[in-house]
């Protein structure tokens, strides 16, 4: 069974220019730019919807890395996760007959295009209590408040919960009882090297987040390989989903390293 769809779009650039706005920015307007060719009303339904959006995306990336500009003919791609298969499945038959790919106002060679189908199961890995997250883009959680106040630090609580409730959206609920087990400390940073970077989303909007690595631990007297397990499967789920705020814009992408022989760098 098929949960979610990742879709990878492998294009040559036509012409070299620098983004006027964060590459996710970019990325995000193709998929309702395409949705809207495919069906005008689902795409204006989905773009005004309050709801969680069923989609996340990266910013444009070269070797693995977000970029802030495009080099002719050189090659560079973005990802696009949909959490409604029937989605992806229709992004990829519109793509398949395309020679080219619509993209910063310009028609650039598409290279290729890599259909990823997941199902949950797959997620399912043991973890013996130490990993690495690297936060790729951009990344900030919200501190439920009145104001919703940004935080630009890992916080164990803020991004688990996040992942969570993303989780809990598309997959399955996340029992109550991991929720209570994150409040009573079940996940600690153990180390980090982060820096805070801004964004521009749209005119007149930014977005600031960190990026750089965080170790997290288990604590022993804290440990259960029930929650353990089902934090390895939130951390595999994120590094399709992302993770806090922005990321149908291609915020809060991350690596994890669920092993135990983490460098210390």
């Amino acid at each position: 069974m098929t949960d979610f769809v990742r879709v990878t779009i492998e294009f040559e650039a036509l012409e070299s220019k620098r983004f006027r706005m964060y590459s996710g920015a970019f990325v995000r307007g193709f998929v309702y730019w395409v949705l809207g060719r495919m069906d005008r009303a689902f795409a204006e339904m989905l773009h005004s919807s309050r709801s969680i959006a069923p989609f996340s995306v990266t910013p444009v990336m070269l070797d693995g890395l977000p970029v802030n500009s495009l080099e002719k003919g050189m090659g560079y791609s973005f990802s696009i996760t949909f959490f409604v298969p029937e989605i992806g499945e229709a992004l990829r038959d519109y793509l398949i007959s395309a020679d080219s790919v619509y993209f910063t106002a310009v028609e650039n060679p598409l290279r290729n295009v890599k259909v990823r189908y997941v199902d949950a199961g797959s997620l399912d890995e043991s973890l013996n209590g130490k990993f690495r997250v690297e936060f790729v883009s951009p990344c900030y959680f919200r501190m439920p408040s009145n104001s919703y106040r940004f935080v630009l630090m890992p916080l164990p609580e803020l991004m688990f919960r996040s992942l969570a409730r993303l989780y809990s959206a598309f997959i399955e609920e996340v029992p109550a009882d991991y929720r209570s087990w994150l409040d009573e400390g079940g996940i600690a940073v153990s180390g980090l090297k982060i820096e805070s970077e801004k964004v521009l989303l749209k005119r007149g909007k930014w977005a600031a987040g960190f990026t750089g690595w965080a170790n997290f631990s288990i604590p022993a007297d804290l440990y259960s390989e029930q929650h353990a397990r089902m934090t390895a499967k939130l951390l595999r789920f994120g590094e399709y989903s992302n993770v806090g705020g922005g990321r149908t814009s291609g915020l809060g992408v991350i690596k994890c390293n669920l092993q135990s022989n983490m460098a210390t760098r």
